[in-house]
């Protein structure tokens, strides 16, 4: 799926991250020291963020949405799309719970995303039709997941990868349009999944035994499982090609732009990516090295990390992100981020 939609824009984005942070080094007691270390000098990833218990996604999205709303003085916001693989419940959408905490119109639209990886530019997407539909003059996003309650602690191929984090995005009219390609494969949906916990297959007694899986690796079927290898021949495909998608869908030339925005899944890919793709190394920012793969916050984890620099250098006129990964889907959006207020992580 290919479209350009015409009067929005992209008005401020804010991220929180998990209080709590575990240094990868730790993990020297439990696995070899030189093990540890090549793991981390691959993923590009020492330390990860993580919620504290009884923190939810919704938690640390609603924080970093209180500050957009407060500092721009936004007085009327006509939807809400929370993007999340860690809902706070199985019913009702999350979505509602923070349109009431947060105090918006009982008047506006809300709803959920269960997409993780490219669930960003799923949000953006959603919120974009919104906007250009003319349903609605301004959308809220949140976007994010505290994975790691769903992360086997003895699984060290997922515990040196994921982090919690949770991120809001304005999308309002504009002048300004976004381009956008989307795809999905379905049929390599088991290489990255939480086997039981819902309808197909129950949590039962089963479920929760944890033994040693095929890849070495321990844990039981309620946990978190993701097929690196799979995953990255799927990204390595279908990436570039979404991402020249978008750009022939906006009418931009690759070496038009100054900022690819890639998931943040570990260095090793997006390495690859930007040498396939053939492009600039500091078009293509690496920022999970103290957060981890952040899931569904991760790009606007990147942006707020990579914020001020970007906009310093005039990096983000002309930009493409895109999400990859769960479903397994890919999602690439061209966009123009230069008036977009970026903050700081919180």
């Amino acid at each position: 799926m290919n479209v350009r939609l015409n009067g929005v824009a992209v008005r401020s984005v804010a991220v929180a991250l998990g209080e709590e942070e575990f240094d990868l080094t730790e993990l020297c007691d439990i696995y070899e020291k030189d093990e540890v270390n090549r793991i981390i000098k691959t993923n590009g990833i020492s330390k990860i963020r993580v919620a504290p218990e009884g923190v939810c996604a919704s938690d640390l999205c609603e924080k970093a949405a209180r500050m957009i709303l407060t500092a721009d003085e936004i007085k009327q916001v006509g939807g809400v799309v929370f993007v999340s693989q860690t809902p706070d419940y199985i019913l009702p959408a999350t979505s509602a719970s923070l349109q009431h905490r947060l105090g918006i119109s009982q008047n506006a639209v809300a709803f959920d995303i269960n997409h993780g990886c490219s669930g960003y530019v799923y949000g953006l997407y959603q919120a974009s039709l919104l906007v250009a539909s003319g349903s609605c003059e301004s959308v809220l996003v949140c976007a994010g997941d505290v994975l790691t309650r769903y992360v086997n602690p003895l699984d060290k191929s997922d515990r040196t990868v994921f982090g919690d984090a949770g991120s809001a995005t304005l999308v309002t009219k504009g002048d300004s349009d976004m381009a956008f390609s989307i795809m999905t494969d379905g049929s390599g949906a088991e290489h990255l999944i939480i086997p039981a916990g819902g309808c197909r297959y129950p949590k039962d007694e089963n479920s929760e035994m944890v033994s040693v899986r095929k890849d070495g690796n321990m844990r039981s079927d309620e946990d978190l499982f993701m097929n690196g290898l799979e995953i990255m021949n799927f990204s390595l495909r279908e990436v570039p090609k979404t991402v020249e998608a978008a750009l022939l869908c906006k009418g931009w030339d690759k070496s038009e732009v100054t900022l690819f925005g890639f998931h943040q899944a570990n260095k090793f890919m997006l390495d690859y990516l930007r040498k396939i793709l053939k492009v600039p190394k500091e078009s293509v920012p690496i920022a999970m090295g103290e957060t981890g793969n952040t899931s569904a916050a991760s790009i606007p984890t990147m942006l707020t990390h990579e914020g001020k620099l970007l906009s310093e250098e005039n990096r983000l006129q002309k930009a493409v992100l895109c999400g990859f990964g769960v479903g397994l889907s890919c999602a690439a959006a061209a966009l123009d981020l230069s008036r977009t207020k970026i903050w700081e992580p919180l």
